[in-house]
């Protein structure tokens, strides 16, 4: 037996490569796979959700008639409504499956990762949040779009830009604090998401291989979120495995603080007066 200070113990928690409980000999804490997990599934969710979310914002603000803004709105914001649980179900039994299936035809087999060995992976869950992260940041871009000046709008049209010259040059520019608030809330929004990655992502506890570039989204992953909804039920309290998946909540609970925080700092700092 040996006994580690303290300062040897914070680093092989925050760096250790291994998260091991079932082991006869010697239970390893490492967060390191499952913040590699969790971020690799969240900035994944935000490459899908913030080009549609913008896109959708831009034109249900600027562009929509008011027949197309009273259907598309509604219907970006019942996503909110659909629960995790049953996304997470659609992703097992639906679409897992359609895009390992997908992934075995010849004519996408250049794309990295594919064919696709697991249906459950990063891939999967990534895409999921993403549809679950779109209403968040679609309403928050619209509320900033909103709060731009209508005077900026009439002047750029004055000056003979066109409507779509406005939107680019004028609008978007101006309402960019929020929009990027939007998105560190979106992020805040899919990083802490548990039903989902504990169902799709594969729950494999390993750092991913970098080595297959862009392919790593094929991979399977564990988060966590997954691991603290995983695991608690079967610990004792106060136990070094209890006090773990307590650092890891807390840790959680750390980022999501610091973005939204940031977030605040970024809006009230460009703040249009």
């Amino acid at each position: 037996r040996k006994d580690y200070g303290w300062l040897k113990s914070v680093s092989v928690f925050f760096f250790g490569k291994d998260w091991v409980t079932n082991s006869s000999w010697h239970d390893f804490f490492g967060l390191m796979p499952l913040f590699t997990g969790s971020l690799l599934i969240s900035v994944f969710a935000l490459v899908v959700a913030v080009p549609f979310a913008l896109g959708a914002a831009i034109y249900v603000n600027q562009l929509a008639s008011l027949w197309e803004q009273r259907t598309i709105k509604p219907a970006i914001e019942f996503i909110q409504a659909i629960p995790s649980v049953v996304l997470g179900f659609f992703g097992i039994m639906v679409l897992g499956t359609a895009l390992r299936d997908f992934s075995t035809h010849e004519w996408v087999s250049w794309v990295p990762g594919f064919p696709m060995q697991e249906r459950l992976n990063i891939l999967n869950a990534g895409l999921l949040l993403g549809l679950m992260a779109v209403p968040t940041i679609f309403t928050l871009c619209e509320d900033a779009l909103n709060n731009v000046p209508r005077a900026f709008t009439e002047a750029s049209l004055a000056m003979g830009a066109s409507k779509m010259q406005t939107i680019l040059r004028i609008i978007v520019p101006t309402a960019i604090s929020g929009i990027l608030a939007a998105v560190l809330l979106g992020f805040g929004r899919v990083i802490g998401e548990t039903m989902v990655v504990l169902l799709v992502a594969g729950n494999k506890i390993a750092i991913p291989d970098f080595s297959e570039g862009l392919g790593v989204i094929t991979q399977p992953a564990h988060t966590m979120t997954g691991i603290i909804a995983q695991e608690t039920g079967e610990v004792d309290k106060g136990s070094l495995h209890w006090r773990a998946l307590f650092m890891v909540g807390l840790i959680l609970f750390m980022i999501s603080l610091t973005i939204n925080f940031v977030a605040q700092k970024i809006i009230h700092r460009y703040k249009i007066s």
